[in-house]
């Protein structure tokens, strides 16, 4: 009984750290598509409404990218 409980456990283990690499992956994604979209969105041919609509989708990445840091967070540290 006490070796099958410790298989259970490890997979329960690994599914956290999987989740961990996960929400980890998305924070990266995040944080590089808002780089990308605020460094595209500032040429100068473009127009003025078009550059706020870039730095409102550059902010909402960053805070996505943002969210999904400390939720990649608090599982670490809850495992």
């Amino acid at each position: 009984m006490t070796v099958r409980w410790f298989k259970e456990s490890g997979k329960g283990t690994r599914n956290v750290m999987n989740l961990a690499l996960l929400l980890g992956a998305m924070t990266l994604t995040c944080w590089m598509l808002g780089g990308a979209v605020a460094v595209l969105g500032t040429a100068e041919h473009c127009r003025h409404h078009r550059q706020e609509m870039t730095e409102f989708i550059s902010l909402g990445l960053n805070l996505l990218g943002l969210a999904c840091a400390i939720a990649m967070a608090a599982v670490v540290v809850a495992a």
